[in-house]
């Protein structure tokens, strides 16, 4: 019988699934260029504008999934602690004697099964982070905003806003995006005014073209991006 011997691995040689998630970066193609139209801040029509990033070929929607599984467990604090039997205050004596009460045999009254005493496998402070290439995470958005291009309007200049909140919403009714709407307004900068302004309208979220959330992306009826941020997330997005 012949022995086949196989070569050792080496400790320093990269995992299959590592292997699969540089294909996965490594297949990504620019996309055609998408059409998205132009309005003016009135709302009235100005002609198309262009959306190119790159996108992820295959397992598209498991590579944002695994984007917004990272973005939401990141966002948790993992401050919540409980106190053990140990940790409690009290149990300094036995509750009751031993025998003649037809009770339960007790010695403290921090056991689990007294009101007030400790918690049994109670959560305790943690970090939940986890991490996720940045090719990734840059190719998972560029993705998201490509799939959303059908929802995308772009506005040639937002207009100066004031800090009235009743201005900015008669400009996105203007837009086709009424308070009843889920709204995602991407800026390149967001003036103080801006964010005060939308600070009161519940169903509109704001984001720079160098922070955008891809929560946001996702969870929005309607996106509005500036010429501007356009012009950004092209120049950006198109080297994911």
């Amino acid at each position: 019988m012949q022995t086949v011997f196989k070569p050792a691995v080496s400790g320093n040689a990269p995992r299959p699934a590592v292997l699969a998630r540089r294909a996965l970066v490594c297949s990504a193609s620019v996309a055609k260029s998408v059409a998205v139209p132009v309005r003016t801040s009135a709302g009235s029509d100005a002609g198309n504008a262009s959306l190119n990033v790159n996108v992820a070929e295959n397992s598209a929607r498991g590579l944002i999934h695994r984007y917004m599984v990272m973005v939401q467990q990141n966002a948790r604090r993992g401050t919540a602690s409980t106190l053990t039997r140990t940790e409690v205050r009290g149990g300094g004596r036995k509750p009751y004697a031993q025998k003649g009460t037809g009770n339960a045999r007790r010695g403290s009254n921090t056991s689990p099964l007294f009101p007030g005493g400790g918690i049994s496998f109670g959560p305790k402070p943690k970090d939940w982070k986890i991490c996720m290439n940045k090719k990734e995470r840059r190719l998972a958005l560029a993705t998201a905003l490509h799939s959303a291009a059908v929802d995308m309007l772009v506005v040639d200049k937002v207009a100066p806003i004031d800090v009235k909140t009743k201005n900015l919403v008669a400009m996105l009714e203007g837009l086709g995006c009424p308070a009843d709407v889920k709204t995602l307004l991407i800026v390149k900068e967001a003036s103080e005014n801006l964010l005060k302004a939308g600070s009161n309208i519940a169903t509109l979220a704001i984001n720079t073209a160098d922070c955008i959330s891809v929560f946001d992306v996702l969870h929005a009826d309607k996106i509005l991006v500036d010429q501007a941020a356009l012009e950004h997330i092209n120049a950006f997005y198109s080297n994911a």
